[in-house]
């Protein structure tokens, strides 16, 4: 992963370098462009005892900059930077190693491995309460691609973006499974064999400051062979005001 970073940072390094010019400070206020999106987050190899959310809802935000590729501005370059924050629900916890409430590993799973089981019914005699159980990553983005805009203000973006994960964290919402019979909410943070980087295709088509979105996951959620290997396919819309 590490390789396949540094090579998308050449990349974008040429590219940018490729369609690099001496803009006026008006031409640079109109190359930028700025926006955010919602979106829902569809987890692909989930396994199977697990049961996620139909709705997992994230956000991100970002920042473009264009370089014209013809005349009348059709079509763009675009290198930028932007924040995401990508949720998975689930009715299940994150265990780690030999931890977990059962105190055991499941079958299968290596002893520096991460997994997701379930909440028993039951814990020390007394009835466990899920409400609300949740992993969240937050990543910096890095977004490339190219733009078509129509004479209609129609428009067309096949891009590809890499992250940094920035932050990890699990949230549990229910009673307390020591057996106190409280309502808590934990958050663990972190966490173990989340991978730092995430990368993907992505593409958006529009009219004038709304469109709809698609992001493809290719790396998996967890380091290979350290934990499940999830991906996921964020769905959405994007709306940029400027």
């Amino acid at each position: 992963m590490k390789r396949n970073a540094s090579l998308i940072i050449i990349f974008l390094a040429l590219a940018a370098s490729t369609y690099a010019q001496k803009p006026s400070v008006e031409s640079i206020r109109k190359r930028l462009s700025l926006g955010f999106g919602v979106f829902t987050d569809i987890w692909l190899k989930v396994p199977d005892s697990i049961n996620p959310r139909s709705i997992n809802q994230g956000v991100d935000v970002f920042v473009h900059y264009s370089f014209p590729m013809d005349k009348k501005g059709h079509m763009n370059f675009f290198i930028g930077g932007g924040l995401g924050a990508h949720n998975f629900y689930n009715q299940a916890l994150l265990g780690t190693g030999e931890y977990n409430i059962y105190e055991k590993l499941p079958a299968g799973v290596g002893a520096n491995e991460s997994y997701f089981y379930n909440v028993p019914p039951k814990f020390n005699g007394t009835a466990t309460n899920l409400k609300k159980s949740k992993l969240a990553i937050t990543y910096v983005d890095v977004p490339f691609g190219f733009t078509y805009k129509t004479t209609s203000k129609a428009h067309f973006t096949l891009g590809f973006k890499v992250g940094w994960k920035i932050d990890a964290h699990t949230k549990y919402k229910g009673n307390d499974l020591e057996g106190s019979g409280y309502e808590v909410i934990e958050k663990s943070e972190k966490l173990r064999n989340i991978d730092n980087f995430h990368y993907g295709p992505y593409a958006v088509i529009g009219y004038k400051w709304f469109g709809a979105s698609v992001f493809y996951q290719l790396s998996s959620v967890f380091e290979k062979d350290l934990g499940p290997q999830i991906h996921p396919i964020s769905v959405g819309l994007v709306f940029k005001p400027n």
